[in-house]
């Protein structure tokens, strides 16, 4: 499970690997560890992840701003009736490892993950990972903004609520 979970993250470049300048320093990693289970409790597969200690972060040094809206239950509950009323078409997903399409505007060094380590470099992050402060920030942002080049444009109502007209269909897309 930890090296698919890294092979996921070198995939999309998440970090590589640098010395450490003099006077910064490199945020610890850990390991979470979970169990996916089937509806009926058996055990569908063991899941790692690897995560930053974010809590350490400082802010104004390490971090800007955290702010990242979320949509919100009435917009969902507005949305789902709309859905059933017009007979529309609905369909669900979930981003696989979400956060690491989160690009980064600071410079953060984190210490390899363990026991994955290799020499005495650290790594400096190119995208988010999961448990720094700001992740939800930097994913909002990307997803935004490709959202935006699809002809997506978020509403006055709700920020997390998109919608794009295009040859006479109107598509939403709830985030």
């Amino acid at each position: 499970a930890m090296a698919e979970e890294l092979a996921s993250i070198q995939a999309l470049g998440v970090y590589e690997l640098v010395p450490l300048p003099p006077g910064a320093s490199a945020l610890p990693a850990k390991w979470v560890f979970r169990i996916k289970r089937n509806t009926d409790g058996t055990v569908d597969r063991y899941k790692a992840r690897m995560v930053v200690k974010g809590f350490k972060q400082r802010p104004g040094i390490d971090f800007q701003e955290l702010f990242a809206p979320a949509s919100r239950y009435s917009t969902l509950r507005a949305f789902l009736a709309h859905v059933a009323a017009a007979d529309l078409e609905l369909a669900q997903l979930d981003v696989k490892v979400a956060f690491l399409n989160g690009t980064l505007d600071e410079v953060i060094y984190m210490q390899q993950p363990p026991g994955f380590e290799h020499g005495t470099n650290v790594c400096l992050l190119k995208r988010a990972l999961y448990g720094l402060r700001h992740a939800t920030r930097a994913w909002h942002g990307r997803l935004a903004a490709e959202l935006r080049a699809f002809g997506f444009a978020p509403t006055s109502a709700d920020p997390c609520l998109f919608v794009r007209t295009q040859d006479g269909e109107t598509s939403f897309l709830l985030v």
